[in-house]
């Protein structure tokens, strides 16, 4: 049996998307299950469903064999990890926002705080940071922040806060990594599993 960490939320959605594309209705109608609970076997196959930032920690600590996860959260931390594979699903971006008539960024919010500072340094900016949980685009609009660095996807959540989109930073999709350890000591299952789902690894 193998274990695979699910990111709950919107990534989960895409990825039920995605292996229904696939015609794996043997784990998809399982997984769409009302009555989910933290995790839920399918044949060898046990799925957890964890919080994106707990994924990796889960692969990393060997609990799960692999997982799927956004790269958002593989470049805002590290971790040990094989990256296996890009995959096909989950893809957004991360953006610089603000009030429109902005001129210069001299504090910017966001939850992503590595990314931010990662992106300012390379552009030679001086910014001070803000880190935020959520709802950064609260920041601007009470004048906490000029501006805010967020994963942007359809850019209807700034639209609707009145912001707008100034620098686009780097692209965002899930990616499929794996335990260091057991990628090689389960090798057959796991790629039993990812080739099922569609996955060159």
């Amino acid at each position: 049996m193998i274990t695979v960490a699910l990111s709950k939320g919107r990534l989960f959605d895409d990825f039920i998307k995605y292996i229904e594309g696939q015609g794996l209705k043997k784990y998809s109608e399982v997984l769409r299950g009302e009555s989910r609970t933290l995790f839920t076997l399918v044949d060898d196959v046990r799925f957890i469903f964890a919080k994106g930032p707990d994924v990796p920690v889960y692969v990393e600590r060997g609990a799960a064999d692999i997982g799927i996860v956004g790269s958002d959260i593989l470049d805002e931390e590290d971790f040990e990890y094989l990256n296996v594979s890009g995959l096909p699903f989950g893809r957004c971006h991360f953006a610089l926002a603000g009030p429109p008539n902005i001129d210069h960024f001299n504090t910017v919010a966001s939850k992503y705080i590595n990314i931010a500072r990662k992106y300012f340094n390379q552009e030679q900016e001086a910014v001070s940071l803000i880190h935020l949980n959520g709802s950064v685009e609260l920041a601007p609009i009470l004048g906490l922040a000029d501006g805010i660095v967020d994963i942007v996807q359809t850019g209807n959540t700034l639209k609707d806060n009145g912001l707008i989109e100034y620098k686009k930073i780097t692209e965002v999709q899930a990616r499929l990594i794996a335990n260091k350890q057991t990628f090689y000591t389960k090798e057959e299952e796991i790629y039993k599993f990812i080739s099922e789902i569609g996955v060159i690894a």
